[in-house]
């Protein structure tokens, strides 16, 4: 799955990686692991990084509260934040008194997470993105080839058009 894939590299700092980061990169992983143990395997995150600091995740558009329970499978959006402000934060927050409350659009496990290597489009935002984002990147990541041409504009690394598809797309 997503072998062969061309490489290209942009310069760490370079205007756009940011963007890139919350509009989502595709990151490898195993169909059913928990999304704690994709955090850690998947994007290499420390396991006291993953309980400080990432507040607020979403799979699917949906809260999730216990990431030891809830599976990912291929095609899942896993969006990641710190902590939110006000009653947003409190509302939306993984462990939080207010999270019970919620739980009708809580994210679930599904009955098929299916097997083997997949892929997860991983969005980073605030201070996540500012932290972790770059060692992320630096691993590697799937992108669209046009994704990477809008976002990055005459900074775009050479030897893609838009047709290319999916590239793996390294920061160093």
């Amino acid at each position: 799955m997503y072998e062969n894939l061309k490489s290209v590299t942009v310069a760490a700092g370079t205007i756009g990686i940011v963007m890139l980061l919350q509009k989502g990169v595709g990151v490898r992983g195993i169909a059913g692991m928990s999304i704690r143990e994709f955090l850690l395997a998947g994007t290499g995150f420390l396991p006291e990084y993953i309980e400080s600091r990432i507040r607020t995740v979403f799979l699917n558009n949906c809260p999730a509260d216990n990431i030891d329970i809830v599976k990912v499978k291929d095609g899942d959006i896993l969006s990641l934040s710190g902590a939110l402000p006000g009653v947003a934060g409190m509302a939306m927050g993984r462990d939080t008194p207010i999270s019970p409350f919620r739980s009708e659009i809580s994210a679930k496990n599904t009955e098929d997470v299916g097997e083997g290597e997949i892929l997860l489009k991983v969005k980073l935002f605030n201070l996540i993105a500012k932290e972790v984002g770059a060692s992320l990147l630096e691993q590697g990541v799937i992108v669209d080839a046009n994704l990477v041409l809008q976002t990055f504009g005459e900074n775009a690394p050479d030897g893609i058009t838009a047709d290319t598809g999916n590239v793996l797309l390294i920061v160093n």
